[in-house]
């Protein structure tokens, strides 16, 4: 095969690609980018056997050249390195019969030893399946107010994903860590109905990296059949597994009822806990919050010395002085996704999961579970 184009546009569909490269792998094809030649488009695939990812540009065929062969492998981490370094430009590509891929261009002259692509992955097809179609702006807020509080503990698969849930015109994204949990939900303009699935998490990390190389115009779509997702735009596609289990009755655990709210600028909160955490670092991060009337108290406390700040906050529920304790890492990162001038904390006495949320909103509920402080603390504080 024999073709030209544009080597900035070549680049941006390698980097796109190369996301689902395999870094340590036994198996040396999966190191490899497939290109493939198909008409007037040039089709760029990688595959870990985890999540395999494919984009396509447009090329000018040489028509006078053989096609043959109309697929080659080229090491991934090998042509990302060329074409990082080649300016901006239009370049010519020679694949010949036994898979030498030529590069030439303005001051620009290489010749790579390729291999067959008879024994890569082929990729997979998800025929049927349930369809959601989102804004690229969607998908990132899906993605983004969720996955960090994604487990990371390996004998609990069913929590290293996004449990993906719908309900008629509510696409739910629902993921914990046993310590916190973060829901984020949005209106479909379709309704949607029998999906229930847990995406890995190295599919939603590696799909919100390639969005910033997609077109924002073109919608994303979502296709979820019983063991495969599949994200696919104009020329871009990614597959992955999903994860097999029971992803644990997330409404169970959201309180249905709450003897305390208090509401609180979501600026002052965060400014306030990334003070206390400059001192909680050091002391697993424990801070406590005292509500006391109109006045919310931050605490933390270290060998190293003592943190203390007071917020105003409206209370609208609940009397008396309550005193509860968190991770204050956890906390932080829940109420930076809130897009809001005010936040709402709702909780009961004891260890029960507090609930924030942005004021008067439901879209998205993040939950975190109190800490139970020794007595030390408990005196220290």
């Amino acid at each position: 095969m024999k073709f030209s184009c544009d080597s900035s546009l070549l680049f941006k569909s390698i980097n796109i690609v190369e996301k689902a490269i395999a870094q340590k792998s036994t198996i040396s094809v999966l190191e490899n980018i497939c290109f493939e030649l198909s008409e007037s488009k040039l089709i760029l695939r990688a595959n870990d056997l985890e999540i395999g990812i494919e984009h396509a540009i447009d090329v000018m065929v040489d028509p006078t050249h053989s096609i043959f062969p109309t697929s080659v492998l080229i090491k991934g981490k090998t042509i990302s390195g060329i074409f990082s370094k080649i300016s901006p430009q239009i370049i010519q590509i020679t694949v010949d019969e036994n898979n030498r891929f030529k590069i030439v261009g303005k001051g620009v002259n290489y010749d790579i030893m390729g291999m067959s692509s008879d024994d890569f992955p082929v990729f997979p097809e998800i025929n049927n399946g349930e369809h959601v179609q989102l804004s690229l702006d969607d998908m990132r807020l899906l993605i983004r107010s969720t996955l960090f509080s994604v487990s990371s503990d390996e004998t609990k698969p069913f929590l290293n994903g996004i449990f993906v849930k719908s309900d008629q015109h509510i696409l739910s994204f629902v993921a914990t860590d046993g310590f916190r949990l973060a829901l984020r939900q949005i209106s479909t303009q379709t309704q949607v109905e029998n999906i229930a699935v847990i995406i890995p998490s190295k599919a939603m990390k590696e799909l919100t990296k390639v969005m910033g190389f997609l077109d924002t115009v073109s919608p994303l779509n979502m296709v979820i059949s019983s063991h495969q997702v599949a994200f696919f735009s104009d020329r871009f596609r990614l597959v992955s597994r999903v994860i097999e289990g029971y992803f644990p009755d997330y409404k169970q655990v959201i309180p249905k009822l709450s003897s305390y709210q208090v509401k609180v600028s979501r600026k002052e909160f965060i400014e306030a806990c990334e003070r206390a955490m400059i001192i909680a670092s050091v002391s697993n991060f424990v801070v406590r919050l005292t509500f006391e009337g109109e006045s919310l108290l931050l605490r933390a406390n270290a060998s190293m010395g003592e943190f203390r700040e007071e917020l105003y906050v409206v209370r609208t529920k609940g009397e008396g002085t309550v005193k509860i304790s968190f991770n204050v890492k956890l906390i932080l990162e829940g109420v930076r996704e809130i897009d809001s001038d005010d936040i709402e904390l709702e909780f009961n006495e004891g260890l029960s999961p507090c609930i924030i949320r942005a004021s008067g909103q439901t879209d998205y509920v993040y939950l975190a579970m109190p800490i139970r402080t020794n007595d030390y603390q408990e005196d220290t504080f």
